[in-house]
């Protein structure tokens, strides 16, 4: 019913119990007095005429009282209809300034970022945090949900980084292995909505085109983004810190993705990596090379040239050394040295004499390189 139908209504109802009983009042005393007659001194028709009386505002209390009841009602309506809107101003004031902060605190992580990443859709990504949030409906406590049936983005999120975490113990990783932690980097910075603005460097992982901002020398520089990221999220939603994926990125991962992607590779249709610095990958192949003439101490052939190469492969800041043209005619040189002295070592083993002279020639390949 519309309200001021309503209210219409309920005025006739008054109207109507008051005409009601003033009519019912008229015709009980007029009756009354035609059947008393003149003005009694019987005490009888006086005692009569009380309990007339008695019942006449007995029933005029009653209306009166449903006449009150009805006020009051209408009066708790109307309250309630307030109070619900002021209930409704306040959500709504409330779901703004839940949604500025979200705002802010992705704005905060961007400057932590020294705005090399943003958040390209922070709408979005506060809708997929926050479900249930909207102008008539705030909530501030969002916990984890990974079953397959019932998940939230958080305990996706969750889930992924615990598998990345999980993988950061391997000592030994496959082409399987590799694809799977790419996968999952590249998924959660989706998930996450993060777009990588800053500038790019060799190594940086291109997905479809666009720049991940996962590089293959500094694989824990993007652990550790998503895992501040995250973190920031669990704490806005009422949920404790994510304390695993502490391990930092070790030697075996960094140089898995590094040969993974030396040449040709199974991911090349959707994914590939930044190389512009000229001769990066004969370094690349260098580096394992060399590792299969390691030993003993006295039989490790070329220990001095792997060590250098290990520490210019490994982040995307040492990497650019590689573009000083005395820093590879050093490397170069040392090459040199170290593989003729190291043949007087391999004797008649025809597989480090062999692995040696792949060393050579992958030197001897970069020397021109650099004399071009």
């Amino acid at each position: 019913m519309i309200p001021e139908r309503k209210d219409n209504h309920l005025h006739w109802i008054w109207i109507s119990m008051g005409a009601i009983l003033a009519i019912l009042g008229c015709i009980l005393f007029t009756l009354y007095g035609h059947s008393l007659g003149a003005l009694s001194h019987e005490h009888a028709a006086w005692s009569s005429f009380g309990s007339l009386l008695a019942g006449f505002f007995t029933l005029t209390g009653t209306v009166a009282t449903i006449a009150t009841l009805l006020f009051l009602n209408k009066q708790n309506q109307e309250q309630q209809k307030v109070i619900s809107a002021q209930i409704s101003a306040i959500t709504f004031e409330q779901y703004i300034n839940h949604r500025k902060l979200f705002m802010e605190r992705l704005e905060a992580l961007q400057i932590n970022f020294e705005s090399q990443l943003e958040f390209s859709n922070k709408e979005t990504l506060y809708n997929e945090v926050f479900q249930n949030n909207r102008p008539t409906n705030v909530e501030f406590i969002v916990k984890p949900r990974q079953a397959e049936s019932d998940e939230n983005l958080i305990g996706r999120l969750g889930s992924q980084l615990t598998q990345l975490d999980q993988m950061l113990n391997m000592n030994q990783w496959s082409d399987e292995d590799i694809i799977r932690a790419v996968t999952l980097l590249i998924r959660l910075f989706g998930d996450l909505h993060c777009k990588w603005v800053g500038s790019p460097f060799d190594g940086d992982v291109f997905y479809l085109g666009k720049n991940s901002g996962i590089n293959i020398y500094s694989i824990e520089e993007s652990l550790n983004r998503i895992k501040a990221i995250y973190n920031s999220l669990l704490f806005y939603t009422g949920n404790d810190a994510y304390e695993n994926l502490d391990k930092g990125c070790s030697r075996y991962m960094r140089e898995a993705f590094i040969k993974f992607f030396n040449g040709e590779h199974y991911l090349r249709d959707g994914i590939s990596v930044r190389k512009t610095i000229p001769g990066l990958e004969i370094i690349e192949r260098l580096l394992f090379s060399t590792d299969l003439l390691r030993g003993m101490d006295d039989m490790w052939i070329m220990p001095n040239t792997y060590r250098r190469l290990e520490g210019v492969l490994r982040s995307r800041e040492s990497l650019e050394q590689i573009r000083s043209r005395e820093f590879v005619t050093s490397l170069v040189n040392l090459g040199y040295q170290e593989g003729s002295a190291g043949f007087q070592k391999t004797g008649e083993n025809k597989t480090l004499r062999s692995n040696l002279t792949n060393c050579i020639n992958e030197i001897t390949m970069l020397h021109k390189l650099t004399q071009s």
